[in-house]
């Protein structure tokens, strides 16, 4: 609802779910007691977060961070070596010849994503094009493989 204003939670309580979820909910600075001992005389010792308590939390909040990702989109170190593998490309669903126009229904989104091969998101920018040279079924498209 306020997109330009930085979210907090200012919290009593002793657990860490709170916190957690405020973060999730968009939260970024966050209050909370602390003392360097529970056993301390005065009024807000006694619920206030220990070291211990407060690296516990810290630990979980940036667990969590994480976890909830970015929205950058990326290839991870982890998926280099699968993502031709694990990508998608766009592969002729049927036999294409010479001077066609290509057509959704002449389409099809596959496995394995050839490098080179055009990518799902371009699908729209092929529709339209015309085939230079005839496809077999299941090639993937490249970009010089299109003509206006």
């Amino acid at each position: 609802m306020f997109p330009d204003v930085i979210l907090g939670l200012s919290d009593h309580t002793h657990g860490v779910a709170p916190v957690l979820g405020a973060v999730t909910l968009g939260a970024r600075v966050i209050e909370r007691h602390f003392t360097d001992s529970n056993d301390r005389e005065g009024p807000d010792h006694k619920f206030a977060m220990d070291p211990d308590k407060w690296a516990h939390m810290v630990e979980e909040t940036r667990l969590l961070e994480r976890s909830l990702g970015s929205s950058d989109k990326f290839i991870a170190e982890n998926e280099q070596d699968t993502q031709v593998v694990q990508r998608r490309c766009l592969r002729a669903a049927r036999d294409i010849k010479a001077g066609e126009v290509f057509t959704r229904d002449m389409l099809d989104v596959l496995r394995p994503a050839t490098i080179g091969a055009i990518k799902p998101d371009q699908i729209e920018n092929v529709l339209g094009t015309i085939a230079i040279n005839d496809m077999p079924m299941g090639k993937e498209l490249r970009w010089t493989d299109l003509g206006n």
